[in-house]
């Protein structure tokens, strides 16, 4: 683990630095995932990403480094790591600074005067992700740092431009997800089914991230219950908990569905284990761009999700997938509309996986990204 610590530095010709900030680096985060991406597609001789930390470093950090980009971990107080950040971009000679998330946003502040160009990215709906306590300041910050904003929802663009966001450039860039060949898909499918104890005609429905209120899987639950009535269906929910897990545990002891749903924890390289389930269900109260969609999407299975921010960007309504209100009588009409129809499971799934390959493609998420950074103040 590296902490930070200035060193001498000569002024040289040759790729630009270019400071990198996301608040964590933990297992199993899709913000995490989009990163690598985005590092995974720089172009060498243009740019030399440093990564700053600002919370606690995790399995993503070996991964970075596996791409020969240094990560470094700040510390201290928020001003102490503000402190750092812009002493490391001085000996760095730092041309951009790229925030990853609304939270380290505000470390752009930190930078000026150098004549930095500063990004800054809204990854969940709008400023979801801020501080609830002062959140109208902490709003400010976020944007106050920042020349140019990256937001992966239309919606969260827009709304950017109502609250003044107008006087500066906004852009709309999606998450990407990897497509697979449909071979490997279903050897997945068939070793998560088997790894279950599935039977073909089994219809799995899978929920998939955070065991966090955000995610608000007693809906999920709720869901599961109602389609039981009507059909024999079987669900799992994968993720870490953040202490959701105890009570929906006993809520699920309550509704006699401890032999339909059951939840496995992280489970390393979701994407294959999405392979196994006919239906993905997104009941969550707010989103960036779920990733869990898209992976869903890339695999040819299709999706029931509550409207949140972004899905619109994601998924047409009828054609891909379906979209609800926050009911969970809408959620249940439609995961049940599925899970009684093969064919129209099948049809959804292929037009989703088109939908992916077609405009999900992280070399072009990454491309746009890092055109971004090229656009100088």
């Amino acid at each position: 683990m590296k902490t930070w610590q200035p060193q001498n530095h000569e002024n040289m010709s040759g790729p630009q630095t270019i400071a990198v900030m996301i608040g964590q680096l933990a297992p199993g985060g899709g913000s995490e995932k989009q990163l690598y991406k985005f590092l995974a597609y720089c172009d060498k001789s243009r740019w030399k990403p440093i990564v700053y930390v600002s919370g606690v470093l995790g399995s993503w950090e070996d991964s970075i480094r596996k791409l020969g980009i240094p990560v470094v971990l700040l510390r201290g107080g928020r001003l102490a790591k503000m402190w750092q950040l812009r002493s490391a971009c001085i000996v760095h000679n730092t041309k951009c600074f790229f925030s990853w998330s609304s939270y380290t946003n505000g470390f752009g502040l930190a930078l000026k005067g150098l004549r930095v160009h500063c990004i800054g990215s809204f990854r969940n709906a709008l400023f979801a992700d801020l501080p609830k306590q002062h959140r109208w300041l902490w709003a400010w910050i976020s944007l106050a740092g920042v020349s140019t904003i990256v937001c992966n929802s239309r919606e969260t663009k827009a709304q950017i431009a109502d609250r003044g966001g107008g006087r500066k450039r906004v852009l709309y860039v999606p998450n990407g997800v990897e497509v697979f060949a449909i071979d490997q898909v279903r050897t997945w499918r068939e070793h998560w089914r088997s790894r279950l104890g599935l039977r073909d005609d089994t219809i799995l429905v899978l929920g998939l991230g955070r065991v966090a209120p955000q995610k608000n899987y007693a809906r999920f639950i709720d869901v599961i219950a109602q389609v039981s009535q009507r059909l024999p269906v079987q669900a799992v929910i994968v993720g870490p908990d953040q202490g959701c897990l105890p009570d929906l545990k006993k809520q699920v002891a309550q509704l006699g569905l401890e032999g339909a749903i059951r939840f496995l924890g992280r489970v390393p390289n979701a994407h294959e284990l999405i392979s196994a389930a006919d239906i993905l269900l997104l009941t969550s109260n707010h989103e960036g761009m779920p990733n869990a969609v898209l992976e869903a999407m890339a695999v040819g299975v299709p999706c029931v999700a509550t409207c949140v921010n972004a899905i619109h960007d994601l998924v047409q309504h009828g054609s891909t997938g379906f979209i609800a209100g926050h009911s969970v009588a809408e959620l249940s009409q439609y995961v049940a509309l599925l899970a009684s129809d093969e064919e129209l499971r099948h049809e959804m799934g292929c037009r989703a996986r088109k939908a992916a390959e077609r405009d999900y493609q992280p070399a072009q998420v990454a491309r746009d990204l890092w055109n971004a950074c090229e656009a100088m103040d």
